[in-house]
């Protein structure tokens, strides 16, 4: 079972087994048609080669058309591992939900809360509906939380990051502070029940647009997540994700993203066709037990 790029792929053929593809780094969203190069086509049409699996279906009707007949897409297999522990996230009811990804590069994560913390306070300032914030962290970020807070003036309290500067009275709803519930066991269930994401991370993104989900995205200063790394799953990923800025995050583009994300909100027609366009992009749950049942049925 290979996945993963030409090396992986070659390292299957040579070994004179049969083998398995999940073709992980292709794409026809990519550009418009899947590009597979003079190496790659001959792997798959093998006689070893008794599967191809695509992140997408739009990549498997451009390899059947080519006559590629064994690629299927059964789903993609990250959405399999998105797990669920019914955590009550004692949400206010009626009010929408902002999760907050900054990644799970330890230094590179901190920075990135930080950034974020900064979009929070803008969409505080700029919202013309009542939202509240929930973080999903690597555990290693939680012990953190209070030298984050300090130079930021943001306070930490038992995991939520409270600003008292910016009072918020929406019709029946009033809030005195802004706070943002941290949490490094819950990223499934925040996922879930969240009404936007602002992510600053990979896979983290694609689940969630898989589970239908709007993305907003701000280039941060990296080493991982900066433009270049941001722009590139806007392709494939589609209309889902919207990257805010073309360098790191300054003033300007913080504002811009506050006003994107009320902006977001408010559109009932684009929060619909993100639901169609995740299921598009990357398929329904259960990807993984197709593909192990297609392997237990072959042995």
């Amino acid at each position: 079972m290979a996945t993963g790029d030409i090396v992986a792929e070659a390292q299957a053929h040579a070994s004179n087994r049969p083998y398995i593809i999940f073709l992980s780094a292709h794409s026809s969203y990519y550009q418009g048609r899947v590009d597979l190069g003079l190496i790659l086509w001959p792997l798959l049409c093998s006689e070893k080669c008794l599967a191809v699996f695509t992140r997408d279906a739009f990549t498997v009707a451009h390899l059947n058309r080519q006559g590629l007949n064994k690629a299927q897409f059964v789903g993609h297999f990250v959405m399999d591992n998105l797990n669920y522990t019914s955590k009550d996230l004692q949400l206010i009811p009626r009010v929408w939900t902002i999760a907050l990804l900054p990644g799970s590069r330890l230094r590179e994560a901190t920075n990135n809360l930080i950034l974020l913390l900064g979009l929070v306070k803008e969409i505080a300032t700029h919202s013309t509906v009542l939202v509240q914030f929930w973080a999903a962290l690597v555990p290693a970020l939680m012990p953190q939380l209070d030298d984050i807070a300090a130079p930021t003036r943001w306070q930490h309290r038992a995991g939520k990051l409270i600003f008292s500067a910016i009072k918020w009275s929406f019709s029946e709803h009033k809030l005195e502070q802004v706070e943002v519930i941290c949490s490094a066991d819950a990223f499934g269930d925040i996922s879930q029940q969240s009404s936007l994401i602002i992510g600053m991370t990979g896979t983290a993104v694609k689940q969630a647009v898989g589970l239908g989900k709007p993305v907003n995205a701000v280039p941060g200063n990296g080493p991982a997540f900066t433009y270049r790394f941001a722009e590139a799953p806007n392709r494939l990923l589609g209309n889902s994700v919207q990257v805010i800025g073309t360098q790191p995050a300054n003033s300007h583009i913080i504002k811009e993203a506050a006003l994107a994300v009320d902006h977001t909100l408010q559109d009932n027609k684009y929060l619909a066709s993100c639901i169609k366009n995740g299921l598009e992009r990357m398929g329904r749950s259960g990807g993984s037990i197709k593909i192990a049942n297609y392997v237990a049925n072959y042995l």
